[in-house]
C-alpha cells in the first residue's frame, strides 16, 4: 500500500441545493453532475491540480501551491456563473495530509471540507493559512469574514473570502488599484483580562430588548459601514468610520450608545433596522456604505427610526479623502441634532475629531483595524508609521501603547525595562497631546495595573477614562476586571451590568457579573449569569470554569466530581490546571484521598508554559492539605514567574486561613496589594 505524508492545498466544491434537486428531478440532478465534472476537471488540470474524487455532488482536488488552488477556484466560479445552471460553494485549506494510493486523508482534508460547508452560495472561502500565502498576489483580493469554530479543531479558524466579482458605480477612470489590507493575525491572549473585541456571538440567542417609550431613553446603534469599493479592499476604512463615530458619540452622557461588539455582529447580515433595533433595545439605527476610488470617497449614511421603520435623515457625501474628518463630524453632529440632544459645554468641543493628514489617518485606521483583529504587531507597525508622519496625532500613540501592553502581557516579558519604558512614553504622550482621550488614560491604567503593579495609579487613570467616556463598554469592562481582582465586588458588578446593557454581545460583562456574585457568595445569582453566558457564548471556556468554581465555593463538591471526573478519565489534558485543582480538592473534601493524591502528583509533574499557573494551583491544593510550607514555596515560585492567576491572591478564598501568616503578608506586599486603598 503506497502511502506518503506531505503538505498540500485541498479544495472542496459542492453544488448548492443539490439534495433538494435530487429529490425533485433525479434526471436533472445527474445531468448537473455531468456538467459540473466537465466544467471543473479541465480547470483543475490547467492549474496543475490533482482530481482526487467525487463525493456525491462534491469534488475534492489537491494542489501543490496555494496560488494554483485559489486561481483554479476563481476560474471555476467564473465558468459556473457563465453557465447559469447551478451555484457552487468552494472551500480551500492548506495542511499536512496523507496520500494513500488514489485518496487523501487527514486534518487538512477535514478542515477544507468544513470551510466549504459554511461558504456562501457562489463564494470561495479560504482558511487563514491560505489567505496569508496569497496576501501579496496582485490578482487575488480577499476580505475577512469571521473566526469560525470548526468541529474537532481546538481554536476557531479565521475565514476569508476570495472576492471574485468586484463592482462599482463610480467612473472607471477613478477606480483605484486593488489593495489587500488584511494582515496575518497573531492572536495574543492575556488569560485573566480576555477582552476580545470580536468574539463569536449567536445573534438568534440575543434576547430582544424592546424599547420602553415611557423611559424616553435616547439610544442608538452604529452599524459597520458596507465596503462598496471596486476591489472590496476598504474594510479597514468602513469599519474604522463606524468605530470613530461610536467613539465620538459615546462621550454624550444623555445618549445610550450600543457597543462595537453588539453592533458589529450584524456585519454582512441581512437584518432590517426594526429587527436590529428590537434586538439591541435602541430606537435609532445608523447605517451606511463607503466607496473609495482613487482619491474620491463616496459615503452614504442613513439614520433610521426603529419604531416607525422610517428614515429620518440620509445624505450622500462625494468628497476627497482629506475631507473624511469633516464627514465624520457632520454625521456625529447630525445625530445630535436629529435626536434633539443638548450638549454640555464640556461635550461640545469633544464631539469633533482632531484632524491630521489623510495618509496619517489611513495608517491609523489600518492600525485600529489590526488592533481589533488582535494583530498587535501589525497595529504597532501602522501606528508607528502614523506618528512618524504626524508626531502630534494622539490616538495613534494610545493604540501603540495598548498594543504593546497586550504583547507584554501575552509573552510575560515583564523584565524588559526598555519596552515597558517606551510603552509608558507612548501612553503619556497620547494624554499630553489630548487630555480628553479616554483610551490614553485606559492604556496608562492597564500598564500600571498589569505590568507595574501600581494599583492606586491604575485606579486613578481608570476613573479618568470612565469619566471621559462613560458609555464605552470596553473601558467599563477593563475597569470592572480591575475592581474585581481588587475585591470591590459591588462596583465591579455595577460596571459589568452597565457593560451588558450597552454591549450585550460582549461576553466579558457576563463573566464579571457572575464572578462578582460568586465571590459575594450569591451563588444563585452567579449561576444565573453563568447559565446565560454559556447559552450565548458556548465557545467561551470562562463560563465552564465559573460554573465549577461556583459549585465548589457553594460546597457542592459532588457536582464538581460528577462533572469533571468523566473528562479526567477520557483525557486529563482537556482539563485546565484550575479545574484540576478544583477536582483534586473536591476529592479531598469528599474523603476520596487516593484520587486527590493522584491528581496532586499529576499537577506536580506538569511542566507549565508561559501562560501556565501550575504553581498557583498547586499552592491552592497544598493549602487545603495543611501543607503550609509547600503552599508558600509554590506561591513564591508563582509570584516570581508572574503567573496569570496570582492576580487572584487578594480575593482567593483558598488562602483565607493563611492571611495572618507573615509569608502571606510579605507576598501581598510584594505584589502591591497593600498599596491599594
Amino acid at each position: 500500500m503506497s502511502q506518503s505524508r506531505q503538505l498540500a492545498v485541498i479544495m472542496f466544491t459542492d453544488i448548492v441545493g443539490y439534495t433538494s434537486l435530487m429529490g425533485n428531478d433525479e434526471n436533472r440532478a445527474f445531468e448537473l453532475l455531468r456538467k459540473n465534472r466537465q466544467l471543473q476537471k479541465p480547470i483543475i488540470e490547467r492549474f496543475n491540480g490533482r482530481w482526487i474524487k467525487e463525493l456525491g455532488d462534491g469534488v475534492m482536488a489537491s494542489f501543490n501551491t496555494v496560488s494554483d488552488a485559489v486561481n483554479a477556484a476563481i476560474k471555476i466560479q467564473a465558468a459556473c456563473n457563465a453557465l447559469k445552471e447551478f451555484q457552487l460553494r468552494i472551500g480551500i485549506h492548506m495542511g499536512e495530509v496523507v496520500f494513500e494510493n488514489d485518496d487523501v486523508f487527514g486534518d487538512g482534508v477535514n478542515i477544507a471540507a468544513r470551510i466549504q460547508a459554511i461558504a456562501n452560495p457562489g463564494s470561495i472561502f479560504i482558511s487563514e493559512v491560505v489567505h496569508d500565502n496569497v496576501l501579496n498576489k496582485k490578482d487575488i483580493v480577499t476580505r475577512f469574514v469571521k473566526a469560525q469554530p470548526l468541529k474537532n479543531v481546538k481554536e476557531p479558524v479565521k475565514i476569508y473570502e476570495v472576492v471574485t466579482a468586484p463592482d462599482t458605480d463610480l467612473p472607471t477612470s477613478q477606480v483605484a488599484q486593488k489593495i489587500k489590507p488584511t494582515p496575518k493575525t497573531l492572536v495574543v491572549l492575556f488569560v485573566i483580562i480576555a477582552l476580545s473585541a470580536s468574539g463569536y456571538f449567536l445573534i438568534n440567542f440575543l434576547p430582544t430588548k424592546k424599547v420602553d417609550p415611557a423611559t424616553h431613553v435616547k439610544s442608538i446603534a452604529i452599524l459597520p459601514f458596507t465596503d462598496m469599493s471596486p476591489g472590496k479592499d476598504q474594510e479597514y476604512l468602513s469599519d474604522g468610520l463606524a468605530d470613530e463615530i461610536i467613539n465620538s458619540i459615546t462621550i454624550i452622557k444623555d445618549l445610550k450608545v450600543i457597543g462595537r461588539t453588539s453592533s458589529f455582529q450584524y456585519k454582512g447580515k441581512d437584518f432590517d433596522a426594526r429587527t436590529i433595533g428590537d434586538k439591541l433595545g435602541v430606537n435609532i439605527i445608523l447605517e451606511g456604505s463607503i466607496q473609495k476610488s482613487g482619491n474620491i470617497l463616496r459615503i452614504i449614511t442613513k439614520l433610521i427610526s426603529v419604531k416607525e421603520d422610517s428614515t429620518i435623515w440620509s445624505q450622500r457625501f462625494d468628497k476627497e479623502s482629506k475631507d473624511i474628518f469633516a464627514i465624520q463630524d457632520s454625521i456625529a453632529n447630525k445625530i445630535v441634532e436629529k435626536l434633539k440632544i443638548t450638549l454640555s459645554q464640556e461635550e461640545k468641543p469633544r464631539l469633533n475629531k482632531k484632524q491630521t493628514d489623510p495618509e496619517v489617518y489611513s495608517l491609523y485606521l489600518k492600525g485600529l483595524y489590526a488592533y481589533k483583529e488582535q494583530n498587535y504587531d501589525r497595529s504597532i507597525e501602522y501606528n508607528q508609521q502614523a506618528v512618524a508622519l504626524d508626531s502630534s496625532f494622539a490616538p495613534a500613540y494610545a493604540f501603540l501603547a495598548l498594543a504593546k501592553i497586550w504583547k507584554i502581557n501575552g509573552s510575560s516579558t515583564y523584565t524588559d525595562v526598555n519596552v515597558i519604558r517606551e510603552t509608558k512614553e507612548f501612553a503619556n504622550r497620547s494624554v499630553a497631546l489630548d487630555p480628553n482621550l479616554a483610551e490614553g488614560y485606559s492604556a496608562l491604567a492597564l500598564l500600571a495595573w498589569t505590568i507595574e503593579l501600581d494599583y492606586p495609579t491604575a485606579k486613578m487613570n481608570f476613573e479618568k477614562s470612565i469619566k471621559l467616556n462613560p458609555s464605552a463598554s470596553l473601558i467599563k469592562n477593563r475597569y470592572a476586571y480591575f475592581l474585581l481582582w481588587m475585591g470591590e465586588f459591588d462596583k465591579a458588578e455595577k460596571l459589568g451590568l452597565d457593560a451588558i446593557s450597552s454591549d450585550p454581545a460582549d461576553w466579558n460583562g457576563y463573566v464579571i457579573v457572575a464572578s462578582a456574585n460568586m465571590y459575594k457568595k450569591k451563588f444563585t445569582e452567579a449561576e444565573k449569569y453563568i447559565a446565560e453566558g454559556k447559552k450565548l457564548f458556548p465557545e467561551k471556556w470562562n463560563f465552564d470554569h465559573l460554573y465549577f468554581a461556583s459549585k465548589f465555593y457553594s460546597g457542592n463538591y459532588a457536582s464538581v466530581i460528577q462533572g469533571l471526573n468523566p473528562r479526567l478519565l477520557k483525557n486529563a489534558a482537556t482539563l485546565s490546571e484550575n479545574l484540576l485543582s478544583l477536582l483534586c480538592i473536591s476529592y479531598l473534601k469528599e474523603g476520596k484521598v487516593t484520587e486527590s493524591k493522584e491528581l496532586l502528583h499529576l499537577l506536580e509533574e506538569t511542566q507549565g508554559g508561559p501562560s501556565s499557573s501550575v504553581d498557583y494551583n498547586l499552592a491552592r491544593i497544598y493549602s487545603q492539605n495543611q501543607m503550609t510550607d509547600s503552599c508558600f514555596a509554590s506561591l513564591e515560585r508563582s509570584f516570581l514567574k508572574r503567573e496569570p492567576e496570582f492576580i487572584k491572591l487578594k480575593i482567593d478564598p483558598f488562602f483565607d486561613h493563611l492571611k495572618q501568616d507573615q509569608r502571606y503578608q510579605q507576598l501581598y506586599h510584594q505584589y502591591g496589594f497593600d498599596r491599594y486603598k
